[in-house]
């Protein structure tokens, strides 16, 4: 998965037990004159949650209408990875990431 701004991109890969991801990107507030205004301005971020079932999906797999539901014995374990790549961010040095 690719998320990607004007210069910017982060690439996203999940393990097989992910399900779904979660984005959230809030857009900053925009004063009248068209520029992000005040602390919005420093708000502008995405988040990225991966998630082993998608939404609801205890309630659907109860419903029989997810059959993707994991389950974990006692004691038992679950693990995952996830990779993020980011390209086209200024570092503090100013020059981009590639």
């Amino acid at each position: 998965m690719t998320v990607k701004g004007k210069s910017e991109q982060l690439d996203v890969v999940l393990g097989p037990n992910y399900r779904a991801v979660v984005i959230y990107a809030p857009k900053p507030a925009v004063s009248q004159a068209g520029s992000p205004a005040g602390a919005a301005a420093n708000r502008n971020f995405v988040c990225l949650e991966p998630v082993a079932g998608i939404i609801n999906a205890l309630n659907l797999a109860h419903r029989e209408e997810y059959d993707e539901l994991q389950t974990i014995a006692p004691s038992g374990i679950w693990q995952e990875s996830f990779w993020v790549r980011a390209v086209g961010f200024d570092h503090a040095g100013g020059s981009p990431e590639h």
